[in-house]
């Protein structure tokens, strides 16, 4: 293949050799240099157009090589022997100095024997005029043949010298070039980071595999296209470093938010770098990015840890310590309440209501403080859910709220605290009642993941909502949006899941409502 390549550019070379050798033709036949019939023009020009079309036909370069050759020859032969002379002959030596291009000893044998015919055709023809050579026999005719051979040898072998060292230097370079090429290939095609290239209008240029796995784009969709990467509330940051990236400035390891395709916002660590043309102009821009929503995650998690571990320590020292005054003022307090005819009833009833809310923040204290290992015992989920939508159901009539159940795996078991438990189904159904005017919804389903491993709760209000900002600090320690709320009821409950080795998961849109997705490990069959 490549053996072809080579010959079928040595053709090009001999074509337009030949299309200038007849300009040349041409010119000197038009300015009467040498008296020829305008018919070896005709010859000459239309062998010129088919070698031409034949070269874009793709004829193989095997055949369009002989083709030339011959052509050569036979353009050469009739224009001597129209007008035979001196200074004609040099054209014997122009085709064999021609045809030396191609670096072959049988090519210039066979060219010199066919000089040598065609010579002794026209000596034949008494084509020659030997008089006008000032020679009185074939010596003249004899030396030019000589000659002719030496020089079409040894150009034959210098150029093939010349030709090998060239090659050599251009098959070297271009293995050099193919075999960077192609590295550099792989690393775009292999890279684990998504990796984009963009034009200064911001047009996609090229992308690899992993941009098309992250950002949802197919290599189709982007390629030419101005693609919606940037979130919009991240539009002017995302500007500012247009301007910078414009004024060769680097950015390395910058965290900021992307977008997908289906507009899902994720925590991205990007790089971004100029490309720069070989005269230092800036003519496109490169991204590097990879997703680091996990290591957010991962150092939320870190922190909430601290967080209970902080809440915990403070709890265990807290509650031991005002626990036992409070259940002497308790006493003492419940005991001032018998009589309701006391002028101080009013007070002390208040005083009773406050301090079983101190009780309350307590008794939720000690659940985050360092607790003694869990002794897990089989639970039943569905008598767990069914127990604990019994305690609340005065409390639902009360305010018209409709409760709906969809468990279709009643017997499922847990591995687990049953008490715990309950306690999480409790602070979310009352979070759920709280959030309800009146007249609202509140829907339990209950279904098993796909293998069967997994078994998950879904509690669905019709409530007022969370805002879209707070959602992210619901599981933090004494924040609470509630006029009363202790600010703890979420974290207990994101403590017990994770002990329990579940997960919990939260959705809510203002005015609209809100849902949580709890799942936890099946220990036996349902």
């Amino acid at each position: 293949m490549q053996q072809n390549e080579i010959l079928n550019k040595r053709n090009l070379l001999m074509v337009i050799t030949y299309v200038f050798s007849t300009l040349i033709f041409t010119t000197v036949i038009v300015t009467q240099l040498f008296k020829h019939p305008y018919s070896f023009l005709v010859i000459s020009i239309g062998s010129c157009i088919i070698l031409i079309a034949l070269y874009y036909l793709k004829t193989p370069p095997k055949v369009f090589q002989i083709i030339l050759i011959c052509t050569w020859h036979m353009i050469v032969f009739l224009f001597n022997y129209q007008n035979v002379s001196i200074f004609s002959f040099y054209t014997f030596f122009w085709v064999l100095a021609i045809l030396t291009i191609y670096r072959s000893y049988i090519i210039s044998i066979i060219n010199i024997s066919l000089v040598f015919i065609e010579i002794l055709i026209l000596n034949k023809l008494s084509m020659i005029p030997y008089d006008s050579f000032k020679s009185e026999d074939h010596l003249l005719l004899l030396s030019f043949l000589i000659a002719a051979c030496i020089m079409s040898i040894g150009q034959s072998f210098l150029i093939k010298h010349i030709w090998l060292k060239l090659e050599k230097n251009a098959i070297d370079r271009e293995y050099y070039l193919n075999s960077k090429h192609a590295y550099l290939h792989l690393f775009f095609e292999q890279a684990n980071d998504a990796i984009a290239v963009f034009d200064l209008e911001d047009r996609v240029i090229a992308v690899n595999p992993a941009f098309e796995k992250l950002y949802g784009w197919s290599k189709e969709e982007a390629l030419g296209r101005v693609l919606p990467l940037i979130p919009p509330e991240n539009e002017k940051e995302s500007k500012k470093r247009k301007e910078y990236l414009m004024h060769g400035k680097k950015f390395h390891l910058h965290e900021t938010t992307d977008m997908r395709k289906d507009g899902t916002i994720f925590d991205a660590q990007i790089s971004l770098s100029p490309i720069l043309s070989p005269h230092g102009e800036i003519i496109g821009s490169s991204v590097i990015s990879r997703d680091i929503s996990y290591i957010k995650e991962n150092e939320n998690l870190i922190l909430q840890s601290e967080k209970l571990k902080l809440v915990g320590e403070l709890a265990a020292g807290v509650a031991h310590e005002i626990r036992n005054p409070m259940t002497v003022i308790s006493g003492y307090v419940q005991m001032m309440n018998e009589n309701p005819d006391s002028p101080y009833y009013e007070y002390t009833k208040l005083i009773q209501s406050e301090t079983e809310r101190i009780e309350l923040i307590l008794s939720e204290f000690l659940v985050l403080s360092r607790p003694q290992p869990n002794q897990f015992i089989p639970v039943n989920l569905g008598e767990a859910l069914n127990e604990v939508a019994t305690f609340f159901q005065y409390e639902l009539q009360q305010k018209a709220i409709s409760l709906n159940i969809s468990n279709e795996y009643p017997h499922t078991i847990i591995l687990g605290n049953k008490n715990q438990i309950k306690q999480v189904f409790i602070n979310l159904f009352k979070n759920a009642i709280e959030a309800i005017p009146e007249n609202g919804t509140i829907t339990l389903e209950v279904c098993v993941g796909e293998d069967g491993k997994d078994i998950y709760i879904n509690i669905i209000d019709t409530g007022c909502g969370i805002p879209s900002h707070l959602t992210e600090r619901i599981f933090e320690p004494f924040y609470t949006t509630k006029t009363k709320g202790t600010g703890l009821g979420m974290m207990i409950v994101n403590k017990i899941v994770q002990d329990h080795k579940g997960t919990i998961k939260i959705k809510s849109q203002q005015n609209v409502g809100t849902e949580v997705l709890l799942s936890f490990p099946v220990f036996s069959e349902y």
